[in-house]
Parts: structure tokens; sequence; C-alpha cells
């Protein structure tokens, strides 16, 4: 679960990397710099805080991450480091 400014949580294989999964976002701070990456696939919910059970997204939050998550990125593994590079898709 990766919590958004949203009441969203972000849902994932926790232990993703350790099974060899293939990286697919990376989870940005605020300054946009990576610090940590999903691997394998993942779902967005709604996370109220006043609820201990997800949600639906309402239709704004599925626009607003439908175009935050829409690119994939290409990770590239080089000298130690994995760079991720964004792509563009035709909407």
């Amino acid at each position: 679960m990766f919590p958004f400014p949203d009441k969203v949580a972000l849902i994932c294989n926790q232990e993703g990397k350790i099974q060899g999964l293939p990286p697919n976002r990376p989870l940005d701070d605020e300054d946009g710099r990576i610090y940590d990456i999903v691997a394998g696939t993942f779902f967005l919910c709604g996370a109220p805080s006043i609820s201990d059970s997800f949600t639906g997204l309402i239709q704004e939050q599925v626009i607003k991450y439908e175009r935050w998550f829409h690119s994939p990125q290409v990770f590239l593994h080089t000298e130690g480091y994995l760079i991720c590079v964004p792509t563009e898709l035709s909407q």
C-alpha cells in the first residue's frame, strides 16, 4: 500500500522485488526523486481514513491517476544503477 495526496492506496505484491518481478513504476517524493520502485502489477483504490475497508475511486481520481500512470517507464541497469526513462504512449 502506498499513500497519495488523495485518500488512495497503491496495492501491490510487497515481495515483488524479492520474487524478481519486473520493475513497473517509480515512486517519487515531493522533489521528484525516486525513492522506491513498484515491481510487478498493482492497482489503485480508495482508502478512506475513517474506514478499515478499501473503496472504488471516484471519477476525478480515475482521470487523475490514469494520467499519472498512463505512460510506462523503461528501466535500464547500468554501472550499478537503475535508470528510469519515461516513455510516451498515444492516448
